[in-house]
């Protein structure tokens, strides 16, 4: 049986990304086998224009490399390339991956695609035997934005009170319909003129939450996550099995 534990952080960027890369590196003195931060958190939801000031420092990453051992970090950033990109970047010693957001909203108080380029591939990464498909926020809404045949899909997200009830409807769907565990981490607290309503969880693979935090607060927990939990899952109902037997032919 394999297992490892998740570290969720569900925290509230602060002004200036030296201080979020600190809180980020912060963690590496705790025990986890993933640490999760929410969307954006490298820089902050709400800067508007400054996001082009608020890119990834490739020197930090190195840095996290370096000291991160035999685990993974996972956190939302900006990202410049030839367009600037709304990401996720999974951090391990031996690689660097990143998703690029690939359903961007752009209504209430939303504005991403005035910023962001969408992007247009899933990301899965294989992390001790474990299949970590991830995705950012809005995605959730849309079966597209991970591949089939995950174990564990990771949501960031930056998500105000406004949206809580609908994603607090589409989690359990999303973990039952994917037979894999669901990880999301919100950001929690003021931005702006937004609250972030937090409520960062884990569901298993049969939809049931096995870890839930505060509201509206900064919070943090780990949940541990089991193979023999999706066993088992996967052989009282043949979701999954079906959708790859479909997806193959």
């Amino acid at each position: 049986m394999a297992s490892f534990d998740i570290l969720l952080k569900q925290l509230n960027p602060v002004k200036g990304i030296e201080a979020n890369e600190k809180r980020i590196k912060d963690i590496l003195a705790e025990d986890f086998d993933i640490a999760v931060f929410p969307e954006m958190f490298y820089s902050g939801y709400l800067i508007r224009d400054n996001v082009n000031f608020y890119t990834v420092n490739p020197r930090f990453i190195s840095q996290l490399q370096s000291e991160i051992g035999d685990r993974m970090v996972i956190f939302g950033a900006p990202l410049r390339e030839k367009f600037l990109y709304n990401t996720a970047f999974v951090v391990t010693k031996n690689f660097v991956q990143v998703y690029k957001k690939r359903h961007l909203p752009n209504f209430g108080p939303f504005e991403e695609m005035r910023y962001f380029k969408r992007g247009d591939t899933p990301l899965t990464v294989e992390f001790r035997g474990f299949r970590v498909g991830i995705e950012i926020c809005y995605d959730l809404f849309f079966d597209d934005s991970v591949e089939k045949g995950i174990d564990i899909l990771v949501n960031i997200s930056a998500s105000p009170f406004t949206s809580f009830p609908f994603f607090e409807k589409v989690f359990p769907a999303r973990a039952i319909e994917s037979q894999s565990y669901l990880v999301y981490v919100n950001n929690a607290g003021l931005q702006r003129n937004h609250v972030f309503w937090g409520g960062s969880r884990v569901l298993d693979s049969d939809g049931r939450e096995i870890l839930g935090l505060k509201k509206y607060v900064e919070d943090s927990g780990i949940a541990t996550v089991e193979s023999s939990v999706l066993d088992l899952s996967r052989r009282k109902r043949r979701v999954l099995s079906e959708v790859l037997d479909d997806s193959a032919k």
